[in-house]
């Protein structure tokens, strides 16, 4: 047989169809699924509730918690939180089937159901929710479903009980789908009323829909382990109700105009001004021809615009439903199009010449349609790709291996709390630590600290939250701020005890890693931080000042710095007690490109308000930067950027510095970056050339690119950035070219020397 008639039958093939959008969503969703806790505003919640059959905030999402203590029990692959994210891209991917189905449905065109269903697919909005923990998948693969009941049900194909069944799992998950009631009433006929006399028939209808709500029965079921669910019937509506939704509505017109033109960017930027007209141009074909079905899509459509205009809550979750049901009237609009085009280019009255350009203009029309889904989308991607999106863990497991004492308070925002609930409850670790959730102000933790002091408690905050009422001191441990309420006076257990000036000790010092397990910092890759802490002790009254950490490479050379106050500024030196010892932390990043080799970390103090050091450089140690294979371009910073092939194992990526105006007897310094894509295996060496304006060579240097990490050590996939300094330049404006032979140098920048 013809492979291509066995093509055209399989494409014609309505389930072949189904399936292949299903399996190319699941496997665009999977690609960009993030790998583990965090995600959304309310993921880390689900990441823990639905496995430990905890309750979610109202409404309780029993049917979501359902399917997630399924799929955290049966599913093989990674930790519980992924776990959770891969229900998405479960849920995410069905969606994107009913959508393909019901657009089938009511177009009967695979061009406008296809094209409308993959633009569905790739909505930022969308897509961001199919990859992490999140309710939005199953919401709108709800409404997806119901949308295909529905009009399978107006079509003569289906009864209402599928209709009721899907209300009322919708209904079971997130309340936002009985708004939908009022336009599925304007598709009743009288026929269906007709129907519907019989006590039997409602009778039906009414268990299809009241059954899936009997999935609310998980609240009293499961609300006895709640710290905060209250197990009573007060508390039962309480939750289903959502009662205290109210403070997340707008109320003034100002909000609601911001609202809207938040709303009307989204859309653009979801559909494009092309993809608009095809909105509008559906309307004008579609109204016409089924006025009953425009009505419903439409009153629809204008009941989910409003409600996110009045609703204030995740931009994600809410702006995806009035965009859910656009992309009907945008199917439909390439609907109307394409049935113009082929109604003109079948025309028998036609001449052959007119005839073969309106079927130029069909296959014109289908590329814009792929352009409209294609160009977008690797902007669309890096919004909606999660794969690299790890912090949220690995700052809770840092923050879970630092030596916390026993039973302390530890006070976070939702999102914090919930990724601290996740590793007591999921991960079974630190279950002493007492989790106090905080919102917007500083009245949760203010109330917490007196609690916390009262019953002889240190007291822990989460970074960036409020700092409580009162007068207190802090210190830092780790990423967490210590609340104190009196100057610790207890040395630490072996003090280095280094005098910085007469008024100022720095007591103790140690490298960690940060992001990481608590561990000394021994071997770094770049782009890894290195978190250096130090312990202070006010001998008499401080200046405020700033602390100064280096990093040096192993020539010498200050490769990276930062100032900052000690304390983060939240607890100002001059404040310090006599005889008081404070904790602060510094984190230093190993700047992506850097070389292996042994570096070394020192600290100097200064001035906070001259800005003048006040201390000699203090070593606190060295550690081994290791080799990294797999930097991308975007994490090494590069100032000026290109690609130059300098050998057929080497490129240049860009480099800084160098080029300007400079006054003679001034050493000129910059970097290059480098990219090795073989091994290379044996010594070169670079020459730079300085080139005067008539083409001539006017003085050159040649170094090993990389003094202390010789070329010969250099692996396929390294990325690395070196440092030079050039002197004794003479006067004169010239062209600095690089290059590893003297006859393929290449002109990077100018560079002018003034007497």
């Amino acid at each position: 047989m013809n492979p291509s008639h066995i093509l055209r039958t399989a494409l014609a093939d309505a389930r072949v169809l189904t399936l292949f959008v299903f399996v190319a969503a699941s496997a665009l969703y999977f690609r960009t699924a993030g790998p583990t806790l965090g995600g959304g505003h309310d993921s880390a919640e689900f990441q823990h509730v639905a496995y430990t059959l905890g309750i979610a905030h109202p409404t309780g999402y029993p049917l979501y918690l359902a399917l997630g203590k399924i799929a955290t029990t049966l599913l093989p692959l990674g930790n519980i939180a992924y776990r959770m994210n891969l229900l998405s891209v479960f849920l995410g991917a069905l969606a994107v089937m009913f959508v393909y189905l019901s657009m089938q449905q009511l177009t009967r065109r695979p061009i406008a159901a296809f094209t409308a269903t993959a633009l569905f697919a790739t909505n930022v909005a969308v897509w961001r929710q199919a990859g992490v923990a999140s309710v939005s998948p199953l919401n709108l693969l709800l409404f997806a479903a119901l949308m295909y009941a529905v009009l399978r049900w107006h079509a003569r194909r289906a009864g209402l009980i599928p209709v009721a069944i899907v209300l009322g799992l919708g209904l079971a998950h997130h309340r936002s789908i009985i708004l939908l009631a009022p336009a599925i009433l304007i598709l009743f006929t009288r026929d269906d009323f007709d129907r519907l006399r019989h006590p039997g028939a409602w009778l039906r209808l009414g268990i299809a829909f009241a059954a899936p709500l009997l999935l609310y029965l998980y609240l009293p079921a499961f609300g006895n382990g709640s710290p905060w669910y209250s197990n009573t019937l007060e508390g039962f509506f309480t939750q289903v109700s959502a009662s205290e939704v109210g403070s997340y509505v707008r109320v003034t017109p100002g909000d609601w105009l911001a609202a809207l033109e938040t709303l009307a960017r989204f859309l653009l930027d979801s559909f494009g001004v092309i993809g608009l007209g095809l909105i509008a141009l559906g309307v004008l074909g579609f109204v016409p021809r089924a006025a009953r079905l425009a009505s419903f899509l439409g009153l629809a459509t204008f009941i989910y615009a409003t409600w996110t205009i009045f609703f204030n809550s995740e931009q994600d979750r809410y702006f995806a439903l009035p965009f859910f049901f656009l992309i009907y009237w945008f199917a439909l609009g390439i609907d109307t199009l394409e049935d113009r085009i082929y109604a003109f280019s079948a025309s028998p009255h036609l001449a052959a010449p007119i005839a073969r350009m309106f079927e130029s203009l069909r296959l014109t029309f289908a590329l814009v349609l792929v352009l409209l889904i294609v160009l977008p989308l690797p902007a669309r991607w890096r919004a909606a790709d999660w794969s690299q999106s790890d912090r949220e863990y690995t700052l809770w497991n840092e923050i879970f291996s630092l030596p916390i004492p026993n039973h302390v308070t530890l006070v976070g925002d939702w999102r914090q709390l919930n990724g601290m609930r996740y590793f007591q409850r999921v991960e079974n670790r630190r279950p002493d630590l007492q989790l106090v959730g905080t919102m917007y102000d500083a009245a949760p933790q203010t109330d917490a600290a007196r609690a916390a002091f009262a019953d002889g408690r240190a007291i822990f905050l989460a970074p960036g939250l409020a700092l409580p009422l009162g007068d207190y001191r802090y210190a830092q441990l780790g990423p967490l701020l210590e609340v104190r309420d009196k100057p610790q006076t207890n040395a630490p257990a072996a003090p280095k005890n280094i005098a910085i000036t007469s008024a100022l000790t720095l007591a103790h010092y140690e490298i960690t890693t940060a992001l990481e397990p608590y561990a000394p910092a021994t071997r770094l890759a770049p782009t890894r931080t290195a978190r250096a802490t130090l312990v202070w002790r006010a001998e008499d009254r401080v200046t405020d000042f700033l602390v100064r950490v280096r990093l040096y490479d192993p020539e010498g050379r200050a490769i990276t710095q930062k100032d900052e106050p000690p304390v983060r500024g939240l607890y100002p030196a001059s404040q310090w007690a006599r005889g008081e010892y404070v904790r602060a932390v510094h984190n230093i990043q190993i700047p992506g490109g850097t070389p292996p080799g042994t570096y070394q970390l020192k600290l100097q103090t200064l001035d906070a308000a001259t800005k003048s050091p006040t201390s000699d450089e203090i070593a606190l140690g060295s550690f081994a930067v290791e080799r990294a294979t797999n930097l991308t371009r975007e994490q090494v910073f590069v100032a000026h950027s290109f690609t130059i092939v300098l050998s057929d194992q080497i490129e240049m990526w860009g480099y800084g510095g160098f080029g300007g105006r400079y006054r003679a007897g001034e050493p000129i310094g910059g970097n290059l970056v480098f990219v090795a894509h073989k091994d290379v295996g044996a010594d070169l060496t670079l020459l730079f050339a300085l080139v005067d304006p008539s083409d001539q060579i006017v003085q050159t240097w040649q170094v090993a690119p990389i003094p202390f990490y010789p070329t010969r050590e250099w692996k396929q996939g390294e990325t690395l950035k070196a440092y030079y300094d050039l002197r004794d330049l003479p006067v004169g404006a010239y062209t600095l070219a690089v290059g590893f032979d003297a006859q393929d140098l290449i002109k990077i920048t100018k560079i002018e020397i003034a007497p």
